[in-house]
């Protein structure tokens, strides 16, 4: 795909309310997994799919948390749509995740 249809393309799925996110974790641990199965969640009762979810195993790529800024795990970074959030721990609260990402009025 040229970069321009990227550009569109990436456009289009920002206008159409489309979430990329990002999660950090340190491998299998308990709070990762946790953060994880709560953005899940999150995604699926509130973003009806319109939603990316990555993950960085900063165990396995550390220099990506060095490029984000990340010095604490599990780290959620609201990457698109601007203005860019980030949210530390496991996500189990779910009001303040919400509002963070801009979601607490917005009805599944």
């Amino acid at each position: 795909m040229s970069k321009s249809l990227q550009t569109k393309h990436r456009a289009t799925k920002e206008q159409r309310g489309h979430y990329l996110l990002r999660l950090f974790m340190a491998g299998n641990g308990l709070n990762s997994q946790k953060a994880l199965a709560n953005l899940r969640n999150l995604c699926e009762e509130h973003l009806n799919g319109h939603c990316t979810i990555e993950t960085v195993d900063v165990v396995k790529d550390f220099q990506a948390a060095v490029r984000d800024n990340i010095l604490v795990t599990p780290a959620l970074i609201l990457v698109s749509p601007r203005p860019r959030v980030m949210i530390l721990g496991n996500l189990s609260d779910s009001p303040k995740v919400l509002a963070a990402l801009r979601l607490s009025g917005r009805k599944s």
